[in-house]
């Protein structure tokens, strides 16, 4: 049974897990865009970026880990999955991400050294990567390091920006600009809720989470649920009431934002307008905490599968992940921003969908075929709205692709996956 301090440290380890690089560097870039429609996006936003990593979190946390979620599918197409989705997430696309947003918005700022010594980059990032690794090879101090310590004083330090942002806005709210501009803002949010990637974290941290209630001697499920509810609503609140003040921010930040290239600097030149040279510690405190936790989360989460995947012992996951996470962050931070979003197109939906089957598993009458045609359609459209951003389909395609229910929004794969879910309940009743 867990004591109320238990489920509060749960909570704000759950929080501080999900709050990473992308949860501060987007939600400014997108409020900026969104202009006057910055409550609609963020309305969004927080519906894939808080809402669907929430009930992704149950359903994994009961589950035990999130691999069960794939449990009717091939045996080929789970390896497929799951390993890319760890890669996504970790090592090769999230981490990599997580540390360069440390390096540019946390370190750099300070100009303690020369930014640009040649090795200043490599070695912050082998640094910065050693040190999560000492977490990660000490896997019972997460809960009490990240839940009771570092998720506190990062927490202080957000409401502290949140307040000054609301009282203290730099700038009238514009107009809103490129797909704000055209297209519905609570679709457009809710796409870039998906570069939070926090419903493919949420499959990692859930199994955290249990392994988390078996060391507390929590196996009834019941009492799971009920913790997890408890704790990751504690999250719910704390991420949604963050989101809308960084979109805030950025729909008011038109005084800083003129040639900012991603929201990271929005967010870095706001806060430095607002508190001057202590918004500069302020800043690189809530960056460096931030990223640290999640690269801790979603690197013994990667570094467990693989280990489970292939027998080999997760020390070397844990140390051969972090390696490349520091290797591959030298390609820098607007170069992994870019070739992120196709690999989030193309895995996000399937995510979502897992998730979708296993909500709805008992009501299926051919489990196996809702299954298999569901994610295959899933799979089929969601790759189009990937090759469709990365501009790899002809004109002439495009062109009949674009008669697509929400094509323009990367939101194709929705309805023909929901149509999918309808045909396949349809035909196993049929066959029964």
């Amino acid at each position: 049974m867990l004591s109320k301090k238990d489920i509060i440290a749960l909570g704000m380890m759950i929080f501080a897990l999900f709050l990473g690089a992308g949860n501060i560097i987007f939600p400014p870039m997108e409020g900026y865009q969104a202009g006057s429609n910055w409550f609609w996006a963020a309305l969004g936003f927080v519906l894939t970026g808080v809402f669907m990593p929430f009930v992704t979190l149950i359903v994994v946390t009961i589950k035990g880990k999130g691999e069960a979620l794939s449990v009717d599918l091939p045996k080929w197409a789970q390896v497929a999955f799951w390993a890319t989705l760890y890669l996504v997430i970790g090592s090769t696309f999230a981490m990599p991400r997580v540390t360069n947003v440390a390096y540019e918005m946390g370190w750099m700022p300070l100009n303690i050294v020369d930014a640009n010594h040649p090795y200043a980059h490599f070695i912050f990032a082998f640094v910065f990567n050693l040190i999560g690794l000492f977490f990660m090879l000490r896997k019972n101090t997460i809960i009490s390091t990240v839940g009771k310590i570092m998720t506190p004083a990062l927490l202080v330090l957000l409401v502290i920006v949140a307040l000054q942002v609301v009282q203290t806005p730099l700038s009238d709210i514009p107009l809103p600009t490129k797909a704000y501009a055209t297209e519905s803002a609570l679709t457009v949010g809710m796409v870039g809720g998906y570069q939070t990637m926090d419903v493919l974290a949420a499959t990692a941290f859930g199994g955290i989470v249990a392994h988390i209630m078996l060391s507390k001697k929590v196996t009834d499920a019941k009492r799971i649920i009920k913790y997890t509810l408890i704790a990751g609503s504690l999250s719910v609140v704390l991420l949604s009431l963050l989101y809308f003040s960084l979109f805030y921010l950025g729909a008011t930040s038109q005084a800083v934002a003129q040639d900012a290239t991603n929201g990271g600097q929005i967010f870095s030149r706001y806060v430095g307008e607002l508190f001057g040279t202590k918004g500069v510690w302020i800043m690189s405190g809530i960056v460096m905490l931030a990223n640290l936790t999640t690269l801790v989360g979603v690197t013994s989460a990667s570094a467990d599968y693989f280990s489970r995947l292939s027998k080999v012992s997760y020390p070397f996951w844990v140390v051969l992940f972090c390696l490349l996470t520091t290797i591959i962050s030298e390609t820098g931070l607007t170069t992994l921003l870019r070739v992120t979003i196709p690999a989030l197109l193309l895995i996000y939906p399937v995510a979502i969908m897992l998730v979708v089957l296993q909500l709805i598993r008992h009501k299926l009458p051919l489990v196996k075929l809702s299954y298999n045609l569901s994610i295959g359609v899933t799979v089929l459209f969601s790759a189009i709205d990937s090759l469709n951003n990365l501009g790899w389909i002809p004109d002439s395609l495009n062109q009949v692709l674009a008669k697509l229910p929400f094509y323009s929004a990367q939101l194709a794969w929705l309805i023909p996956a929901l149509i999918a879910l309808v045909m396949s309940i349809v035909l196993g009743k049929a066959r029964k």
